[in-house]
């Protein structure tokens, strides 16, 4: 289901592994394909910014 994958994709992109590992696992060729799946928590945006602010 587009949820279930949705939520595979999400999580695994969040735990660091690679987007290009996680387009082999689900049979995306390329990003864009992949692309409508993610939709990244607000909480690991607002560290990603924390991590670039601290540069």
């Amino acid at each position: 289901s587009h949820v279930g994958r949705r939520t595979f994709i999400c999580n695994a992109l969040s735990l660091g592994i690679p987007a290009q590992v996680v387009m082999k696992w689900t049979g995306h060729s390329d990003y864009t394909a992949m692309k409508p799946y993610i939709d990244i928590a607000d909480d690991i945006k607002a560290g990603a910014m924390d991590k670039f602010n601290s540069l």
